[in-house]
């Protein structure tokens, strides 16, 4: 018989491989936080189908997380505004705190001292509370001219997949892509946290530069790039 420790560890992982997210590079996860945003490029060591691995911070389902576009990709119809984004997805944030509190406080708790009707009544209202956040990202995309479509997958795994469902404000930022690449999302962030966001993206920029030839339009801007991030490597030259 399945344990009560093994069924939450269960959880506990589909949950984390969930916070998973695929980045091309020079492509950003924007976090929206407090006490600002906050942008990550994923591992420099650890890349799956040649596109870098970067993990969500698991404790903060409630901040909404988007994808910038990729290095010198151009917006198109299909991509969103930022003001856009966080007007669809902010609202829900509170029905996503209440959703990580069922699932990773209040149901282990009931599991193990009372496994009865108060297990049963909060995971009804886990369910409940998945198919609410649904329904109200359904609407607010709908409303705001965000593609609908990636949440019938998703919805449907939220409610198959119960401790998936924590992630949802996350996940459905995630389904589509902003107008903004990372070096434009960096007027987001706090002034403390620019210095690092600048050498990491300039070390995208490197590894992206190692990977074309000197001689072409897209080597060039990438030199570019990178001397825009790093301008003082270029006072400290003799």
């Amino acid at each position: 018989m399945i344990s009560e420790a093994t069924v939450i560890a269960v959880a506990a992982a589909l949950y984390l491989f969930d916070c998973v997210v695929l980045l091309e590079r020079g492509q950003a996860v924007i976090e929206a936080g407090w006490p600002g945003a906050r942008l990550a490029f994923g591992s420099k060591h650890y890349q799956i189908a040649g596109k870098t691995v970067a993990l969500l911070n698991p404790l903060t389902p409630f901040f909404p997380a988007f994808r910038s576009l990729p290095l010198f990709s151009g917006p198109d119809c299909s991509m969103v505004k930022v003001s856009t984004a966080l007007r669809s997805t902010v609202p829900i944030a509170i029905l996503s705190f209440m959703q990580l509190v069922l699932i990773f406080v209040a149901l282990p708790v009931c599991l193990y001292r009372a496994p009865g009707w108060p297990f049963v009544i909060y995971l009804v209202l886990a369910y409940l509370n998945a198919a609410a956040m649904l329904a109200l990202l359904c609407w607010r995309f709908g409303a705001a001219g965000i593609p609908r479509r990636p949440l019938i997958g998703l919805g449907f795994g939220w409610l198959v997949c119960l401790p998936l469902s924590v992630n949802c404000l996350r996940s459905a930022g995630l389904s589509f892509r902003l107008t903004v690449d990372a070096r434009r999302a960096m007027r987001f962030l706090p002034f403390a946290s620019l210095e690092k966001v600048r050498s990491e993206l300039a070390a995208q920029v490197t590894e992206a530069m190692q990977d074309t030839d000197e001689g072409d339009e897209l080597h060039r801007r990438l030199a570019d790039l990178k001397r825009q991030l790093t301008p003082e490597a270029d006072h400290r030259r003799p």
